[in-house]
């Protein structure tokens, strides 16, 4: 395994992605292509069936570059998820839009901190004029196509072999292919198994060292950059520590109906240095989070492939580690649901130092909302509690939600050799009738020995 340096890993957390060179030779591309055009001329798309379809495709994935940068981005342990795609763009066909893909089978709260990413493999030259992917840079952190509409786009043009790792949230589109040939791009998905608890790169520096322009959302960047250090007490950004016994005041918060005239980064910027307020900032996005429950629920649901989770305040909370716990536990308690959900939801994104919270995200899985259920499911998962196994299990059986089952069967595979006691459940689910249930019930019985 190459490992990736920490100058690669910045560059990750900023951009949102990193172009790598494969290194096999050009032959080996030119099968995959060959193949490609075969498989789609005589029974179409393959769509998850790619894998199995060129079997020598297993070999890319095992190359030491990409499994140096897999294992920085995603930890030791990471696994590819069973939903792949073969993406043709066939000469004369129109530019996409920039889009974010959506969560296969899920409606998950587009996170910060990296959990997912994806892998675009290019087994053919891509010129210019043959419909490369555009991204852009930096835009992993919105969900505004406004806000992510200001960076200028980049085109993945390279050479045959080309793998680029991609933060799963990054705006992206196939542009139009002006060639004479067709335009292949094999995209892969990955999931990270374990939280973070030290570097997994050739790590030489705690520092963030950042942009030399000083960059749109330096304090979210460090924030990112401290959490995969792994280290709960870098969780604050060098300008300001989170004391719990700050006295003075944090700025304003102010109502949601406030911050309505602000861009998306201003509104970030805004609760990443809340983030560094001590208990008053604390208070302050504890509040928040309430408020934006109440005025975007309605505009969450509407939104495609979006969970009602998708605040603003629940990054500031997150990026506090362990300091905001007992404000989100709190928060669990709320009479209203989408409250109950979004603190559930920000309790898995800070990870294993929410542990204290496990009870109350226990009993977050009897709710009669399926989104406090769901978040409820993936925060166990992340914060890897073995207390929740049993639970987990009877929700892997019986819950009438398949995200719920979906992220149930992963979470007992990120909990790994210590839901033993859930193998009875997980192997009753091979037979779910829902594909990605089933897949994660197969990895989880795998991580925990037993196939």
């Amino acid at each position: 395994m190459k490992p990736l340096s920490d100058l690669q890993m910045q560059e990750f957390i900023e951009n949102g992605y990193l172009i790598l060179k494969s290194g096999f030779t050009p032959s080996f591309h030119e099968s995959v292509r060959v193949q490609a055009e075969n498989i789609f001329s005589s029974r179409g798309n393959p769509g998850n069936e790619i894998l199995p379809a060129i079997p020598q495709l297993s070999d890319l994935f095992s190359q030491p570059v990409v499994t140096g940068a897999l294992t920085g981005i995603l930890g030791p342990g990471y696994v590819m998820h069973p939903h792949r795609h073969c993406h043709l763009t066939p000469p004369g066909q129109a530019a996409q839009r920039h889009h974010q893909d959506s969560y296969e089978d899920d409606q998950n709260v587009r996170h910060h901190r990296t959990r997912w990413a994806m892998a675009f493999y290019y087994p053919q030259d891509v010129p210019p004029q043959l419909g490369p992917t555009s991204v852009l840079p930096a835009s992993q952190y919105y969900t505004s196509r406004a806000q992510a509409e200001r960076r200028d786009e980049a085109l993945f043009c390279g050479d045959a072999g080309t793998v680029t790792i991609v933060h799963y949230d990054l705006w992206h589109r196939a542009t139009a292919n002006r060639g004479n040939r067709n335009r292949f791009m094999l995209k892969f998905l990955f999931c990270r198994m374990e939280e973070p608890t030290a570097p997994s790169w050739d790590n030489t520096s705690p520092d963030w060292r950042g942009p030399a322009t000083g960059g749109e959302l330096p304090r979210l960047w460090r924030s990112v950059w401290n959490w995969y250090l792994g280290n709960e007490a870098a969780q604050d950004c060098r300008e300001g520590a989170h004391n719990t016994g700050a006295t003075s005041a944090a700025p304003d918060c102010g109502a949601v109906e406030e911050a309505k005239g602000l861009t998306e980064a201003e509104r970030l910027q805004r609760v990443y240095h809340l983030s560094n307020q001590g208990q008053e900032g604390s208070k302050a996005l504890q509040e928040l989070v309430v408020q934006e429950a109440e005025a975007l629920l309605e505009s969450n649901l509407a939104a495609q492939h979006t969970n009602p989770s998708q605040l603003n305040a629940i990054f500031g909370l997150s990026a506090q580690g362990a300091a905001a716990v007992p404000y989100l536990r709190k928060l669990l308690r709320s009479e209203k649901w989408p409250v109950r959900a979004a603190a559930a939801d920000t309790l898995g994104d800070i990870g294993r130092p929410a542990t204290n919270a496990v009870p109350g995200l226990l009993d977050c899985l009897e709710d009669d909302s399926e989104w406090v259920r769901r978040n409820a499911v993936e925060a166990l998962g992340n914060i890897a509690s073995p207390a929740a196994v049993a639970q987990l299990a009877c929700l892997l059986r019986s819950d009438t939600c398949h995200f719920v089952r979906h992220n149930a069967a992963l979470s007992l595979a990120k909990i790994g050799p210590e839901a033993v006691d859930a193998h009875r459940s997980l192997t009753l689910a091979l037979d779910d009738d829902n594909l990605y249930v089933r897949e994660n019930a197969r990895l989880a019985l795998g991580r925990i020995g037993n196939i």
